[in-house]
């Protein structure tokens, strides 16, 4: 199992995986949850309770698939995308391009741990994916915290651990046998080593509920998606 001694080595290692997985990233969420991606994503953005012309910040963005969900929903919106890869936000620039969004989007390089934004900007946040691959959870949400104003919500969308007897067990096979063999097509062993380790290391859906009432969020709750494949977590700031 991958480990890391430091929080530097953790952002280092992810850095190049996702330099060298940006290419076919999409492509490979896509195959490995059978197309659920898409319904997750979208779940994921209801939650934010989007209203017209509201500013959403989007969390460790990549190549802006949470993006394009938020702007289908609400054409409106305007989005903040912060992501410390290039590569992947190379990738998502394009992608606004092509739908003709992308005087909606900013697109910024730059660190979750230490957001670069004022307090109380946004009207919103979202991420997706995104706080496995992270040095330290309970600092990036606390950092969401800061960010949104009050009333606000910020809404997770992250892998978690299927609790169904039956379900479980055949999880668990996919994952650690079957998954690596589909994805070694696209993505080679190293990178779908890391997935399957950070989400055996990653908290359970019920501990990373703690965590956003931990960095102060209210009315904190979260959806399994998909038999508990997924949850999609969510909380407000305090008006």
């Amino acid at each position: 199992m991958i480990r890391f001694t430091n929080p530097e080595d953790k952002s280092l290692f992810v850095n190049k995986l996702f330099t060298r997985i940006a290419p076919y990233y999409d492509m490979m969420n896509t195959i490995i949850s059978f197309r659920q991606d898409a319904y997750w994503r979208r779940v994921a953005v209801e939650k934010l309770r989007l209203q017209p012309n509201m500013y959403i910040l989007d969390v460790a963005c990549g190549t802006c698939k949470l993006c394009a969900e938020i702007l289908r929903q609400e054409p409106t919106a305007r989005i903040e995308g912060l992501d410390f890869n290039p590569d992947m936000l190379a990738i998502g620039q394009k992608e606004m391009e092509k739908l003709g969004k992308a005087s909606q989007v900013h697109l910024l390089e730059a660190n979750a741990m230490a957001m670069p934004y004022a307090d109380n900007t946004f009207d919103g946040a979202i991420s997706a994916f995104a706080l496995r691959n992270v040095p330290d959870v309970p600092t990036v949400l606390r950092e969401m915290h800061r960010v949104v104003k009050p009333g606000a919500r910020v809404v997770n969308l992250e892998l978690a651990k299927p609790q169904a007897p039956g379900f479980k067990q055949l999880y668990n096979l996919y994952f650690e046998q079957i998954m690596p063999r589909l994805a070694k097509v696209a993505g080679g062993d190293s990178s779908y080593k890391w997935l399957h380790d950070s989400w055996r290391q990653f908290y359970h859906q019920k501990d990373l509920k703690k965590e956003f009432q931990l960095a102060g969020f209210k009315e904190v709750d979260y959806q399994e998606l998909t038999g508990g494949v997924v949850a999609v977590h969510y909380g407000c700031v305090d008006k």
